[in-house]
């Protein structure tokens, strides 16, 4: 009896050591020890047979791919765009740092091997060397072949004069190549050989050579106004490749400020003449010399494209410094005004006017040009400002003095006889250490700053 009893147990001992032995069987020779196989790529990775089924896998494929992509070397070619062309450097800097990234998310034709226990889950990926390469190969092959496809669509826009569909030709060329950057881009036809990347850069520079903006005029002499219709044209023509010069037409500009402020109507494209304008319908800065530049409006290249990476690519390929550009000048005449002014100081008018004077040089530089012969002027401009003295406190070895100032301001239009402005500022105070007279100049300097806050505001609203 006891001799049975020492079998059973010796049989079900064994019975629990047995999923273990036939496991250590089945355990595949890439778990135990890593490949080394020179003519594949090889990713293994090992995850905890934590949460869902899914999750580990995935995590575990993840891994691997991540090992096995980490293993492709991405070299940048001597004969790449970014070696050749002049790039931003953040640009090329950013692309660098990418290209491993983007490795992995372009892997395809691998294989995939995995194993498990109770506990572990292991996979094991593999891609041909020669697999690989064939395939990236046949990638750039067709994106060269695209982009030598497109350069050939933009030379026969350009025999055509047609700037505009050169362009756009040529960025999707650019586009074509995205994946690529860092290769060499050299494209055999049968008129010769070439590099495609570089090759649509440089085109891209000669249609910007050939393109001349012309404005109707290149000096405009605006009375300043709130409402305005002043229209600024610029002429576009194209010159070919045998020195005959057209019209540009379809051409799309962009109007802007690029010294003072103010508002134009919407943009245009060049119509059948090469001609196109916009209007100013409002100036906002008061500076007297400001300038608009109409340029080649970039945005209107590849317009449907979303993803911000082809739009940083496409500012690559079109620089800014080189896209044809003309400025216009816009001399601003201000209103002429003649000004009558009363300053009292302590209750004695101050015929020198030290505060008539500061706001005099603010309303010169931003609304009027002040004439001495009323006969001349557009309006008529009346201040009256009042400064008080106030009290002293006394302090422990120092005594403080306040000062109050009131201000009012009209405008009268002498064209019409009607007062169209008027406005106000009382109780300004000033204080100062030492006596009334330095109380009267912090009075002074907040008078002019409320000035500027509260009253010219409301000064540019009005139409003068």
């Amino acid at each position: 009896m006891k001799k049975r009893t020492n079998i059973a147990l010796i049989v079900f001992l064994a019975s629990l050591l047995l999923p273990f032995n036939v496991e250590a069987k089945k355990k595949p020779a890439w778990v135990k020890q890593r490949p080394n196989d020179p003519t594949y790529y090889i990713g293994i990775a090992m995850v905890p047979k934590q949460g869902s089924a899914v999750e580990y896998r995935q995590a575990a494929r993840g891994a691997a791919l991540k090992q096995m992509s980490s293993e492709i070397k991405v070299n940048i070619s001597s004969n790449s765009v970014l070696r050749k062309i002049e790039t931003d450097y953040q640009y090329k800097e950013s692309y660098e740092s990418k290209l491993q990234a983007s490795v992995e998310q372009t892997l395809e034709g691998y294989e995939v091997l995995t194993w498990e226990n109770r506990k572990e889950y292991w996979v094991m990926t593999r891609l041909s060397k020669e697999k690989y390469a064939r395939a990236r190969q046949m990638k750039l092959d067709k994106a060269k072949m695209m982009a030598g496809s497109y350069l050939a669509d933009a030379q026969k826009a350009i025999d055509n004069y047609d700037a505009y569909s050169a362009l756009n030709y040529l960025a999707k060329g650019a586009i074509s190549l995205k994946n690529h950057l860092e290769e060499d881009l050299t494209y055999k036809t049968v008129d010769g050989t070439y590099n495609v990347g570089t090759r649509i850069f440089g085109t891209i520079q000669d249609v910007f050579r050939r393109i001349e903006l012309e404005p109707v005029q290149s000096n405009y002499q605006i009375q300043f106004s709130k409402k305005l219709e002043v229209p600024i044209g610029v002429n576009a023509s194209f010159v070919g490749r045998n020195g005959e010069k057209r019209p540009l037409q379809g051409f799309p500009l962009k109007y802007q400020f690029t010294k003072g402020e103010g508002t134009l109507s919407s943009q245009s494209k060049t119509n059948m003449d090469g001609y196109t304008s916009v209007s100013i319908t409002r100036l906002i800065s008061k500076r007297k010399m400001q300038e608009i530049t109409a340029s080649f409006d970039f945005s209107n290249i590849a317009e449907t494209e979303t993803d911000e990476e082809v739009m940083r690519l496409l500012q690559i390929f079109f620089p800014q410094k080189q896209m044809p550009t003309v400025g216009i000048v816009i001399e601003v005449l201000k209103s002429k005004a003649y000004l009558i002014s009363e300053e009292k100081v302590f209750g004695d008018l101050d015929d020198k006017g030290a505060f008539t004077g500061m706001l005099k040089t603010e309303l010169n530089e931003n609304f009027f040009t002040f004439t001495n012969n009323m006969d001349e002027a557009d309006f008529v401009v009346k201040i009256a400002s009042n400064f008080v003295s106030g009290d002293e406190r006394k302090g422990q070895g120092y005594s403080v003095f306040t000062v109050f100032a009131d201000f009012t301001i009209s405008i009268k239009d002498l064209t019409s006889k009607t007062e169209i402005f008027t406005d106000n500022l009382t109780g300004i105070r000033g204080m100062r250490p030492g006596n009334f007279e330095y109380a009267l100049k912090d009075s002074r300097i907040k008078l002019i700053t409320e000035f500027k806050k509260k009253i010219e505001p409301r000064l540019e609203q009005v139409d003068m």
